[in-house]
């Protein structure tokens, strides 16, 4: 019986992530799981390889996505597809260091495939890199491209990977028969963007004005554009942009217990968001323009589930010279809740940083087979040139924070500065902390 073809368009939005060289770059996302390592190691301390490849083949069984790969269209005339990767092999996508490596930002970052090469395109569009700590963990470095998902579909992916429970690992697990394929041709591509477009419509009528509701001439522009990439591609190497764009960069990390941090934030009036990116804009070198940073907002709507990849907005926050912590987590809430709601605010616009955000990922332990996951680290993925991109992860109780920067500043002093806003103040001999002694009675209750 032939299998059917499966062909999963990309959105236009998405598109923007691989449209050069500079951007499919700039979008490799990367995160760490440290897991006990006795589950995986042998008995002379170096992983157990064959173990490791049997439960990444009934882990992928659970990430279908992670078996698709990128098929463009024939001449530009529609955005790139996903579709089955005959030839997938997870062995190729997993790679190992036995030597026992200290666990440091940069560590995380190596592993994460930080200042190497990126993930070819002609497969699916992730990694891994394990390796052995100096204290006996095993780190998991995982690497995947924005255009895959977003940070919401990304710790879909983490979930899916790991079990709220140990989970043995069965070496006898065989690998898989996919029931779909993927078209003999990309020609089969623009006949199935369009039979997807009219399936979704109500109506010819409602179809003809949904076609006609962006401007024709943006899409030929469209069009025009990924037939242009050779040549943009050549302007990129000709004019040394990639350099300019892709400026090196640093990271630190650090942990604070959660509830602390959210209570803190709670006494502020704002969300554990709120006060991470209040925090981050607070890090840096004030301006007499202000300071402004992108909060990522999802637009998801409650039971979208994992077939949602990409489905956020970036609402830019500003805050003034001067202005107290306090003041600056009032002035995310806003924001924030401003962008929820659809209501555009005329605010005006001080330096960029980069952006911040927390994401939420389990309340209580995971468990990568029976190894227990000790920590994870996610890392900020967007411009390379801003000057601070933090991410924040709780997990089982304590909140990761992970701040890249580019390479000619501090970013221990700024992760050192977010720490002192997230932890709580040492209490004073009242029992109360300094935070709270001028605070306003109601605010502090």
């Amino acid at each position: 019986m032939t299998r059917p073809v499966s062909i999963d368009m990309v959105r236009t939005l998405d598109e923007q992530k691989i449209g050069t060289s500079i951007a499919y770059a700039a979008m490799h996302a990367g995160a760490v799981l440290v897991i006990d390592g006795a589950p995986f190691l042998s008995p002379d301390g170096r992983i157990d390889r064959e173990l490791v490849h049997a439960h990444m083949r009934r882990c992928l069984e659970r990430v279908p996505e992670w078996r698709l790969r990128l098929m463009d269209s024939p001449l530009g005339v529609t955005t790139p597809a996903w579709v089955p990767d005959e030839r997938f092999e997870p062995r190729d996508h997993v790679a190992f260091d036995d030597d026992p490596v200290e666990l440091t930002a940069e560590t995380a970052r190596r592993l994460t495939g930080a200042g190497g090469p990126g993930l070819p395109r002609d497969r699916p569009l992730w990694d891994l890199r394990i390796a052995v700590l100096d204290t006996g963990e095993v780190a998991v470095g995982a690497r995947m491209h924005h255009v895959v998902g977003d940070g919401e579909w990304g710790f879909s992916v983490i979930r899916r990977l790991t079990s709220p429970q140990p989970e043995p690992v069965d070496v006898a697990v065989a690998g898989w028969t996919s029931d779909t394929r993927a078209p003999r041709t990309a020609m089969a591509i623009p006949p199935f963007a369009l039979r997807d477009f009219l399936a979704r419509q109500s109506s010819i009528r409602g179809g003809w004005h949904d076609y006609w509701r962006k401007p024709f001439v943006k899409r030929v522009k469209r069009v025009a554009s990924r037939n242009a990439a050779p040549l943009r591609e050549w302007w990129i190497a000709r004019t040394g942009l990639r350099d300019r764009m892709l400026p090196p960069t640093h990271a630190a990390a650090f942990d604070v217990t959660a509830s602390p941090a959210a209570r803190r934030a709670a006494r502020l009036r704002g969300t554990l968001n709120d006060l991470l990116v209040a925090s981050a804009l607070g890090a840096v070198d004030d301006d007499d323009r202000g300071l402004d940073m992108l909060v990522p907002v999802s637009r998801r709507r409650r039971g979208s589930g994992d077939g949602v990849r990409n489905h956020i907005s970036m609402a830019r926050v500003h805050v003034d010279p001067g202005t107290t912590l306090a003041e600056r987590v009032a002035e995310v809430r806003g924001t924030v809740r401003n962008e929820l709601r659809g209501e555009s605010t005329d605010t005006p616009h001080g330096r960029m940083l980069g952006y911040a955000t927390i994401m939420s990922l389990s309340d209580d332990p995971l468990w990568f087979g029976e190894a227990k996951v000790n920590r994870v680290i996610v890392f900020p993925v967007g411009d390379p040139r801003s000057e601070l991109s933090a991410f924040g992860v709780v997990y089982d109780g304590m909140l990761s924070v992970t701040l890249v920067s580019r390479l000619e500043l501090d970013v221990a002093r700024m992760a050192d500065s977010m720490r002192r806003d997230l932890e709580p103040a040492p209490v004073a001999e009242t029992g109360r902390a300094p935070e709270q002694r001028d605070a306003d009675p109601q605010e502090a209750a």
